[in-house]
């Protein structure tokens, strides 16, 4: 999912995958289709009246990550992102963006995004800690739109090896742009543990999503969403993950609704020894 950034040392030799290991990852795929529905309707229903009027009122943006080339082997992660706003007065609004997180991941799993070091174990399929960003923003008709604010680490994972067991927060800054057919938005923080488990690992992480949109006619467009990360307290040849890629995808009418859906692959150019060689990710979204 382009988001592994350390693992277990004695796994840093590619280990071969078993096929019956990739058939239970594939069809573990089928799995995150209703839990990301069922999820997904269920934070609508909540955030219902600040939705935008053309935001289909079931589908929050939405990922499924296909990992591959671990040396733990083949993992499948997907990724709910609710995003609301709430009005303070007429200059000001705070905004929540939220990652919640399902995964179906092999044994000694590969770190992630506030986890960078996970106890290891067999396999396992479940909710992964759960990320939260609030920021203040400007209510601007500007092209260029800003929020700062902080981001939160909940130790919610339903097993250890795809949890922390940490609190952590950290600031958080988000930019976005358009000119045109181009839309430019990041969403950069760092998280740093301050409670849990002591028996677990401390957090010191970066944590960038970046988004680069170009319209392409009236139905289709280009993307590139990189989730980059570094883990502060590896050693300097193993804390960075930077994907390079991207995807194409196509735009659908529901209704009065218009509904994004994309398939983006990346490689991971600079990674810690390990971590996923190739990422697939399929993002509906609107």
């Amino acid at each position: 999912m382009g988001l592994h950034i350390s693992i277990d040392p004695l796994l840093r030799t590619h280990q071969p995958k078993f096929i019956e290991g990739k058939r239970n990852s594939w069809r573990s795929l089928v799995r995150f289709v209703p839990c990301l529905i069922l999820t997904s309707s269920a934070t609508a229903a909540a955030d219902e009246s600040n939705a935008p009027p053309k935001r289909p009122f079931f589908l929050p943006d939405v990922e499924i990550d296909a990992d591959s080339g671990a040396a733990n082997g083949d993992a499948i992660i997907g990724r709910l992102l609710p995003t609301f706003s709430l009005p303070i007065n007429d200059r000001w609004q705070l905004t929540n963006l939220t990652v919640i997180t399902i995964a179906d991941a092999p044994g000694r799993a590969a770190g992630t995004p506030g986890n960078p070091e996970p106890v290891q174990g067999p396999h396992v399929f479940g909710l992964g800690d759960l990320t939260t960003v609030a920021l203040l923003t400007p209510k601007l008709s500007h092209r260029l739109k800003w929020g700062i604010g902080a981001i939160f680490g909940i130790p919610i994972a339903t097993d250890p090896s795809l949890g922390s067991g940490k609190w952590s927060t950290g600031p958080a800054i988000r930019l976005a742009y358009q000119s045109g057919r181009w839309r430019f938005g990041l969403l950069a923080s760092n998280l740093k543990s301050f409670s849990g488990d002591t028996d677990r690992a401390d957090i010191n992480q970066l944590l960038v999503r970046g988004s680069i949109r170009r319209e392409l006619g009236t139905d289709w467009f280009f993307v590139y969403n990189p989730i980059i990360t570094a883990n502060w307290d590896a050693a300097s040849d193993q804390r960075w993950l930077i994907p390079l890629g991207g995807g194409f995808g196509k735009y659908f009418n529901f209704g009065s609704s218009r509904v994004g859906i994309s398939m983006q692959a990346y490689s991971n150019v600079t990674k810690p020894d390990g971590a996923p060689d190739h990422v697939l990710r399929v993002s509906p979204g609107w």
